[in-house]
C-alpha cells in the first residue's frame, strides 16, 4: 500500500472517530433533555395534584376525609403511562389514598421516611428502588405545616425506551450522513494529494540529472570544438612563422 493510500485511510479513520464522538455527544444531550422533560412533566402533575388537595385542606377538612383525593390520584395515573402508582400518606407514614387500594392503611417503606427526613432540595424528595423512581412532596395547610405527603412511583423503563428510540433515530440519520461525509472527505483528500503530487513531480523533473546520451553528446561536441580551436591555433602559428622567415630573407637580400 502506497504512503498516499495509508494517509487517506488515516484521514478517513479520524473522520469516522470524529463523527462517532459527535453522535455520542448529541445522544447524551438528547437523553438529558428528554429526562428533564419527563421530570418537568411529572413535577407539573404532582404540583397540580398537591395544590388541588391543599385547596381542600384549606377548607378545614382533615386530609383523610377528602375522598376526592382517590379520584384525583387515579386520574393522574391514567394521564401518564410513566406513572405506576400515586399515593398520599399521613405524616406518620400511613397510606391514606393509593392507586393500589390494597395498600391503603399500610405503612410506607423506611427508605421513603429517610428521604423525607434528609431531603436536600426544597420540599421534594426522591428514592430509587426496584428499577423504579419515587418522587414526592409534602401537602401543607394554611400555616405551612405538613399534613401529609404525596408520592408518585415512576417507571425507569420509560427512560430506557426513550433512550432506545433516540438511539434508533440517531442511527437512522447517521446511516445517510456518515457515508456522505466520508465520500466527501475521500474526494477532497484525493484531489489535494493529486494536486500536491503534480507539484512534487515538476520539482523532481527539474532537479533530475540529464540522460547519459545527452551528456555524452554534449561532451563530444565540446571536445570537437576544442580540437578545432587547437587546429586553428596551430595553423595561425605556422602562418606567422612563415611570414617571419620571409621577412628575414628579404632583409638579408637588401643588405647584400
Amino acid at each position: 500500500m502506497s504512503p498516499v493510500s495509508r494517509t487517506i485511510l488515516a484521514i478517513l479513520g479520524a473522520t469516522s472517530l470524529g463523527l462517532a464522538l459527535c453522535a455520542a455527544l448529541v445522544f447524551g444531550g438528547l437523553d438529558r433533555l428528554s429526562l428533564r422533560t419527563a421530570e418537568a412533566n411529572v413535577d407539573f402533575l404532582s404540583t397540580q395534584l398537591r395544590e388541588t388537595i391543599e385547596a381542600n385542606v384549606s377548607l378545614g377538612l382533615p386530609l383523610a376525609d377528602i375522598r376526592l383525593t382517590q379520584d384525583l390520584i387515579e386520574r393522574v395515573k391514567l394521564a401518564d403511562p410513566q406513572v405506576l402508582a400515586v399515593e398520599v400518606f399521613s405524616p406518620d407514614g400511613v397510606s391514606l389514598f393509593n392507586t393500589d387500594r390494597g395498600s391503603i392503611g399500610e405503612r410506607i417503606a423506611s427508605a421513603w421516611q429517610l428521604a423525607i427526613r434528609y431531603r436536600l432540595v426544597g420540599d421534594r424528595w426522591r428514592v430509587e428502588e426496584l428499577d423504579n423512581i419515587v418522587v414526592g412532596q409534602p401537602i401543607r395547610n394554611d400555616f405551612g405545616e405538613p399534613v401529609g405527603y404525596l408520592a408518585l412511583t415512576l417507571s425507569d423503563d420509560a427512560r430506557d425506551l426513550h433512550a432506545e428510540a433516540v438511539l434508533a433515530g440517531l442511527a437512522e440519520r447517521a446511516a445517510f450522513v456518515v457515508p456522505a461525509v466520508l465520500v466527501v472527505v475521500l474526494l477532497v483528500a484525493i484531489f489535494i494529494f493529486r494536486l500536491a503530487g503534480r507539484e512534487f513531480a515538476r520539482l523532481a523533473q527539474g532537479l533530475a540529472p540529464q540522460p547519459a546520451t545527452a551528456a555524452a553528446g554534449a561532451e563530444a561536441g565540446s571536445a570537437g570544438n576544442a580540437r578545432a580551436a587547437m587546429d586553428r591555433a596551430v595553423l595561425d602559428f605556422r602562418q606567422a612563422a612563415a611570414d617571419v622567415l620571409r621577412l628575414d630573407e628579404s632583409e638579408d637580400r637588401d643588405a647584400a
